[in-house]
Order: structure tokens, then sequence, then C-alpha cells
């Protein structure tokens, strides 16, 4: 069955390839137009990014008629990492939005224990590059290449009693329309990768189209990045409750235009009501002095701190976002993906993680944006998160918001920390 897709707008621009190898591609048939590439350990024919650039030189992903976007090697350097990690045997992966098949190409050749991936787009143009790919790093006989709907191949697997250890899904915005066949179609145990860029939605930046998108209450915090994770979190997990399903989450990445996450999904319905009883909820947010705490219902509407309004942010996940066994075996392996580009960016971000996933609840701040509201000099993000250790709660960074920190602390004793640090 072949499809077309129109072409994706993209409003962000990114430098050429910046982590990417360049080589050349010798014109043989089949391939004008195209150029090689490295990444992780495969190569991969693009179409030449000279030919889509900006009037000031800088590429556009999305101008090329199959996307590939280099600034997202990140992602998929930690998206590699995050399934060797499930120890995988003989696993079946379906990239259900593969582009050019990069991430399926990766976590065949990248990945022990992964026997097959399926590669799908519904863009006759990327199936035809996967195809290539395939060919071109000699993994025909574990990679399978089709050119259909996301959701029709998911549900398809599933009515053919196919077992898939992992789905990603990874597209350019909402994730929210391929949830449901991916939750259902998944192995009982099995493990979902999730992307979303469209940040402002989740974020509460467009309270209305995150309404919309994910049906939950949204308006904008001092921390959106944080607060996208925890809705996306938090919608996947009633979707999930809604097939008797309950989810587990693993790890997560973000970065300047994404967030990303992976958790396993398993089958309870009794499982489903306790996950939705105790780790869905609310942030109560309060705009004018910056308060805010988790809370499993909405109750009160005027602030106990300044008597401002209290807005409510949610449904979405108040439980951990990360698991200390997955953050401890990521830090242990590392220096097996010393090869990687983002091989130190994952180093932080992993210790980062096997900090947060001490503590049972994160309540995420701003440094700096609490300092503005407070009329102080911001103060180093270490200094605050020592004077809240010191006070006898735990607190660390949040790898990919730099001056932001989670906490189990009150919101008061935060402030005192926040005025101590900066000399107040």
């Amino acid at each position: 069955m072949t499809f077309s897709l129109a072409a994706r707008p993209c409003s962000t621009y990114y430098n050429i390839f910046s982590q990417c190898k360049l080589g050349e591609m010798p014109a043989t048939a089949g391939n004008e137009g195209l150029r090689e590439f490295t990444e992780g350990k495969i190569r991969l024919l693009l179409y030449d990014p000279d030919k889509y650039r900006r009037p000031d030189g800088v590429y556009e992903p999305a101008w090329s008629p199959v996307f590939y976007n280099p600034a997202a090697t990140f992602s998929r350097d930690f998206s590699v990492l995050a399934v060797s990690l499930l120890d995988p045997r003989d696993a079946v992966v379906l990239d259900a939005l593969a582009g050019t098949g990069v991430r399926a190409l990766r976590y065949c050749a990248e990945v022990d224990g992964v026997a097959r991936c399926i590669a799908n787009d519904i863009d006759r143009r990327a199936y035809e590059l996967i195809v290539k790919n395939v060919a071109l790093n000699g993994l025909e006989g574990r990679v399978t290449a089709l050119n259909d709907d996301a959701n029709v191949v998911m549900y398809s697997l599933k009515r053919s009693g196919e077992k898939l250890d992992v789905i990603d899904v990874d597209p350019y915005g909402s994730p929210a329309p391929y949830l449901r066949a991916a939750s259902w179609t998944v192995k009982n145990g099995g493990c979902l990768g999730i992307t979303a860029t469209d940040i402002a939605s989740l974020s509460g930046a467009r309270p209305w189209a995150g309404s919309r998108r994910y049906w939950c209450q949204l308006t904008p915090t001092d921390v959106p990045k944080i607060i996208a994770l925890r809705v996306l979190v938090g919608y996947a997990a009633r979707v999930a409750a809604e097939l008797d399903r309950f989810v587990e989450p693993l790890t997560y990445s973000m970065g300047a235009h994404f967030v990303r996450v992976f958790y396993a999904v398993r089958r309870g319905a009794t499982a489903a009501d306790a996950m939705l009883s105790k780790s869905l909820g609310y942030m109560k947010y309060c705009g004018a002095c910056g308060f805010r705490e988790f809370t499993l219902s909405i109750e009160e509407r005027s602030c106990g701190v300044c008597g401002g309004r209290l807005d409510y942010v949610g449904p979405l996940w108040i439980g951990r976002l990360v698991s200390r066994e997955f953050a401890g075996k990521a830090v242990e392996r590392l220096p097996s993906f010393s090869y990687m580009s983002s091989a130190d960016k994952l180093s932080r971000l992993f210790e980062c993680q096997l900090a947060e996933a001490e503590s049972e609840v994160s309540v995420p701040y701003d440094v700096v944006q609490m300092s503005s509201r407070l009329r102080l000099s911001a103060p180093k993000v270490g200094r605050v998160i020592d004077c809240l250790k010191s006070l006898g709660y735990r607190a660390t960074r949040i790898f990919g918001v730099a001056t932001a920190v989670g906490t189990d602390a009150p919101y008061e004793d935060f402030v005192r920390c926040v005025k101590r640090s900066a000399g107040a």
C-alpha cells in the first residue's frame, strides 16, 4: 500500500549536520542526489543537504524530501542506550515513523539482543530510502521496511500475533494519535519510546491546543519543559489505563525542542486503578509568588502564601519519572557506548537521573525565575541544592533545564535556600 505525506513545516533552523560525519557517495544508479553520512555505527544515505539550505546557508531538515534532523543525534544516542538497558533477548523493535530508518538501523547494529527491526513510514520516498539504507548496512535479513500508516501497521501486527518488545514513536509534533495503538500492540512488559516536539501545547504556552490534544488543564508556568514531560507521561498513563494497562516510567531526556520518555507497559486492571489513584494528579501553581506542590485532587483556589489565584495543571504524572535500577545500569554501561558523539552528555544525564530516582517526589523549580520573583540576583544552582540537602531534603539538577531543581522540599524552604544562597 502506498500513501503520500505532505511536507512537514518546521519553525526551527539547525546548523548543517554538526554531529554527523560526511562521506562521499558514488554516483551509482538510483542514488543520484544522495550523500552518505555516518551516525553511531551505521552508514546512512540522505538527500544532499546542500540542496535544502535557506538563503542564509542554514540547512532546513523539513525541506528535504525525507526528514532527517542532525540535531537529534543526542535523542537517538539516548534511545539506543535506553533500549540496550532493557537487556533484550531476540527482541523485535518497531520504528513506527521511521523517516530515513536511522533508529531501526541503529537498534539492530548497536544493541546486542535486538534480533529484528521493522522500519515503517507512510511516505513512499522515505520507504525507498529505508530500503537503500538497509542494503547499505547489510541488514536485509534483520530490518524490514514497510510503507503504511503507523496505526494500521501497529494494529495489523497485533492481529498477526507479532510480539513487539519495543515500539518507537518519534513523530514531528504530537505523539497523541499513536499512543492507543502502541499501548495496545506492545507485548506485556514491553517498552514504548515516545517523543513529543509540540512543547508549546504540552507545557501550557498554548493551553487550548494542549487541552485539546492531551485532555488536561494547562496554564503557563516557569518550568514549561518539565510540565510538558509530566503531561505527556500522564496522558500516556491514562491511554494505557483505558486498555486495562499501566505504565512504569524508566527514563527520559529533554532537548531544546523535544521531550522523550521510555516506559514499560504492563497488563492489569487493578494495577491500572492503583496507578491512576497514586501517580496521576495535578500541580498547584500560583503565578504570583511561584508556590507549587503536587496534589491528587483539585482543592482550594486561592494561594495560602500570597492569596493569589491558584491554577491546577493536569492531570499529569506526579510520581517518579526514573527507575533507579535503569539509571544505575546506564552509568555502569556507558563506557561501552563511548563511541557515541553524545557519550559525555549521556553520562551527565544519567548521573542526574540516578540522584533523581532516590526521591519519591521531585517538584520542579527554576532558580532564576524564583530569584526574579524575590528581586534577588540568581545564585548558583549548586548552592541552592547544597542548602536544601543541609536541611534534610533531597534535591537534584534536572538535566535539560540548566537552572531547574527537583526537590521534595516545601515551597517555604526552597525560597529560604534561594535567599540564603543569594546572600539575602
